[in-house]
């Protein structure tokens, strides 16, 4: 009994004393921060590219085809 009773012990301790670390949180917490920035970055460059490809399809259809119109059309 007291063989069991020095186990339990044992490994309540050992249990206690991982939950206590914080090494492994703060890993987890980095790599959530890096794919969550990764994503945002990847958002931004999308909507960025496509209004981008869209002020040049403009320009390029302005210049393709231009108006003669007083105001201009471009």
């Amino acid at each position: 009994m007291l063989l069991l009773s020095m186990t339990v012990d044992y490994i309540r301790t050992r249990v206690a004393d991982l939950r206590a670390r914080e090494d492994g949180v703060t890993a987890v917490e980095y790599a959530l921060m890096v794919a969550i920035i990764a994503l945002l970055m990847v958002a931004g460059f999308f909507l960025l590219f496509n209004n981008v490809k869209t002020s040049f399809t403009n320009t390029a259809n302005c210049v393709n085809a231009p108006t003669t119109k007083v105001g201009g059309g471009c």
